[in-house]
């Protein structure tokens, strides 16, 4: 039985006003046919690493945040990310580049960024006709409203179905969606450094962290009318 799991996360706004990010990325991280046994015991290993080279007790971390992290932790946690056996994929768009209708709901718009996205990568590249039911794991860093989790849900269960019998009508699936606390998922501690680099990149112009793992990535996708975001 034909098993993914998928870790998400992102970096930016879904603001549309002067003050909101210019662009914003989704990043998913992949492990399939297993669990991330190994890959959870580096990122906690990592992370007890660092904090007992941090002398200054209120200086310790409770979990990799890319947005609160110094730039020497960002490289570190980056280079056992590029080490890792996973999957990353990554979709980034320019603001300018989303439709007035997708503008006027943030939760909407997020959940048609996944459905058009990882959905569309899971089903197309992950799924197996000729197996008679594959099953998907997605967990998503818990920051939505309960309302809005359910919307997510929803949309993300009726997305899959739909994508699934667009390949094969005879294909069946599992999809099981949790919402959690980053710091107790590892797994959403990577993608969400993965996230935050890219975001790095298009957003302020700067590739350095990207740098350091972009041979890990492997689904990618820009919304940008421009041609001024390049991988």
């Amino acid at each position: 039985m034909p098993h993914v799991s998928v870790y998400v996360d992102e970096s930016g706004d879904l603001g549309f006003s002067a003050k909101s990010s210019k662009s914003f990325t989704v990043s998913y991280v992949f492990t399939i046919n297993r669990y991330p046994f190994v890959e959870n015991k580096l990122v906690t290993r990592t992370l007890k690493e660092i904090n007992i080279k941090n002398k200054n007790h209120r200086n310790k971390i409770n979990e990799f945040k890319f947005s609160n992290d110094s730039e020497k932790t960002r490289m570190k946690f980056l280079s056992k990310i590029a080490s890792m056996d996973i999957v990353i994929g990554v979709l980034s768009i320019s603001k300018v580049a989303v439709v007035e209708y997708l503008r006027e709901d943030p939760n909407y718009l997020y959940n048609y960024l996944v459905g058009e996205t990882i959905i569309d990568v899971m089903v197309k590249d992950y799924f197996k006709t000729f197996d008679p039911y594959n099953s998907i794991r997605f967990v998503i860093d818990r920051s939505l409203s309960k309302r809005a989790i359910n919307a997510f849900n929803d949309y993300c269960e009726k997305k899959t179905s739909f994508k699934s019998w667009e390949r094969s009508k005879d294909m069946e699936n599992n999809i099981s969606i949790k919402h959690e606390n980053s710091q107790n998922v590892p797994m959403l501690q990577v993608a969400d450094y993965v996230a935050g680099a890219i975001q790095q990149k298009f957003e302020r112009d700067n590739p350095m962290f990207y740098d350091v793992f972009k041979h890990k990535i492997k689904h990618t996708k820009l919304w940008d009318f421009s041609g001024k975001m390049k991988w």
